[in-house]
């Protein structure tokens, strides 16, 4: 794994909620100078590991939570559950095999790949409700 590949996965791993691209830049900026493109192509570098994923609704990168159960500089692949909270963002990977095994029952008429998928369930959590 390259040194910013190793920079950026320490960052998500030094933070308890997700980071932003420009989050992660600031955070090394202090330590190295390092361009938001460099930013970029690590955080598309880890995505297509398995390492990280992005949610959409807050734009935020997480460490994948199934990468603790596997050698973290090896590539794997999951379908990643996430859910969100509509108010203060706080974002957790749900650990279920529940959804896969439903989603990959359903039979697609535009012939989509349903193997292989992200969810993101938009919520209120309990310190927000």
């Amino acid at each position: 794994m390259s040194d910013n590949n190793t920079l950026v996965l320490n960052s998500l791993k030094s933070s308890p909620n997700g980071l932003t691209a420009y989050q992660i830049l600031n955070l090394l900026q202090k330590t190295k100078p390092i361009k938001p493109m460099t930013i970029y192509r690590s955080l598309e570098n880890l995505t297509k590991k398995g390492l990280i994923h992005k949610t959409n609704k807050n734009k935020t990168f997480h460490l994948c939570e199934a990468s603790h159960n596997c050698n973290i500089s090896e590539a794997h692949e999951h379908n990643s559950v996430f859910v969100v909270c509509d108010k203060c963002g706080l974002t957790e990977e749900l650990k279920t095999n529940l959804f896969s095994t439903t989603i990959k029952k359903i039979k697609s008429k535009k012939k989509f790949d349903l193997k292989k998928f992200k969810l993101e369930i938009t919520t209120i959590c309990k310190d927000c409700d």
